[in-house]
């Protein structure tokens, strides 16, 4: 069967709905559609990146590094704590 002969059945299937005429209202974009969006706009305006630069992710290191040192300080007061009190 090509397609000029489909029954009235598999054009329902293959195509969108029949209306009565009405037109339909735009369908409302979800967030995630409005979020890919935005971020495709903001990333046109940027200069693209140059070839052999490095991205450094610098506040994320900053946040790892302050949360490892916290814990390596930590960890050494807990001890020296428990050391002075008798507890090994």
């Amino acid at each position: 069967m090509t397609g000029d002969q489909l029954t009235t059945s598999d054009q329902l299937t293959t195509s969108e709905q029949p209306t009565t005429g009405d037109q339909l209202t735009p369908r409302k974009k979800s967030y995630e559609e409005k979020f890919a969006e935005r971020l495709a706009k903001r990333q046109a305006g940027r200069a693209p990146l140059k070839e052999g630069k490095v991205f450094e992710h610098g506040p994320a290191k900053f946040v790892f590094m302050f949360i490892i040192g916290f814990v390596i300080v930590t960890h050494v007061a807990i001890l020296i704590v428990m050391m002075a009190s008798g507890m090994h």
